[in-house]
């Protein structure tokens, strides 16, 4: 393991393209290796057992494209990492978002969309309790969300009747302030959930999960210390057309095309 070793990248379709962004623009000289296993897509409606199991045959091929430390921007996966076997550190988007939360909030209730399975999960609530006494999540769980962002993004009407679907029932109970985007597809359509909702405070938690990366890389003197900007290299179990679509629409991504590749991974 050396400091030229890249940065793994997880997610189960394009919705990690959000931490990727950040990840970029944090730590321009790093190489990234991006698995998007958009085949079994959407993770967050199925059960814990098939998500574990999926969970640690991407890390398994980012451990031998030599990762020396991996992202989980999948919620749905960083909500079962106490369960998930590795060799290298994982770095947990649900992790992040707590300790965003906690950073922006100081007591009172937040807002919570994710998919069913984080939801079901309980880990935002009980990872929450490590870093505040005085703030709590209101979540929703969205069975649809995720996946018309990832397979109908174009299709306006679609995603507002969902991003209301996921928000209205959280409103209905609670006068929220904030809400905590427990899913890195939903950045995707922050502007959209800013117009329809404008008087709240969004929660993206990718800027704080690459500062635990960095302080982590950090100590353990694995930083890049290269002058010029470092290769990102994308796979996918999916079509490398989805992504590349996804890499205009998310905007200052700084991906090199031609290793986008299609993967097919021992994952039946």
């Amino acid at each position: 393991m050396n400091e030229r070793n890249p940065i793994g990248l997880i997610d189960s379709g394009i919705g990690g393209f959000t931490v990727l962004k950040e990840l970029q623009h944090q730590l321009p000289h790093e190489n990234i290796v991006y698995l998007g296993d958009s085949k079994r897509m959407p993770y967050g409606e199925r059960n814990n057992q098939d998500i574990i199991q999926y969970a640690e045959s991407d890390i398994r091929f980012l451990e031998q494209k030599g990762a020396k430390a991996i992202l989980l921007a999948c919620n749905t996966v960083s909500s079962l990492i106490d369960q998930i076997e590795t060799k290298v550190p994982l770095f947990s988007i649900v992790e992040a978002g707590c300790m965003a939360t906690a950073e922006m909030c100081t007591e009172g209730e937040v807002g919570l969309i994710a998919t069913t399975a984080t939801v079901n999960n309980g880990a935002y609530e009980r990872i929450l309790k490590k870093y505040s006494k005085t703030v709590r999540y209101i979540p929703k769980g969205t069975k649809t969300l995720a996946a018309i962002i990832n397979n109908h993004p174009d299709e306006l009407l679609l995603l507002e009747r969902n991003i209301r679907e996921a928000i209205e029932p959280i409103l209905q109970v609670s006068d929220i302030k904030e809400l905590l985007l427990g899913c890195t597809h939903f950045p995707i359509v922050r502007k959209t959930i800013e117009k329809m909702y404008p008087n709240l405070k969004i929660i993206n938690p990718a800027e704080r999960q690459i500062r635990i990366i960095y302080e982590y890389l950090d100590k353990e003197r694995l930083i890049n210390g290269d002058l010029y900007d470092g290769i990102t290299n994308i796979y996918t179990t999916g079509s490398p057309q989805d992504y590349r679509i996804f890499e205009d629409k998310i905007g200052q991504l700084q991906i090199y095309c031609n290793h986008l590749k299609q993967t097919v991974l021992d994952i039946d």
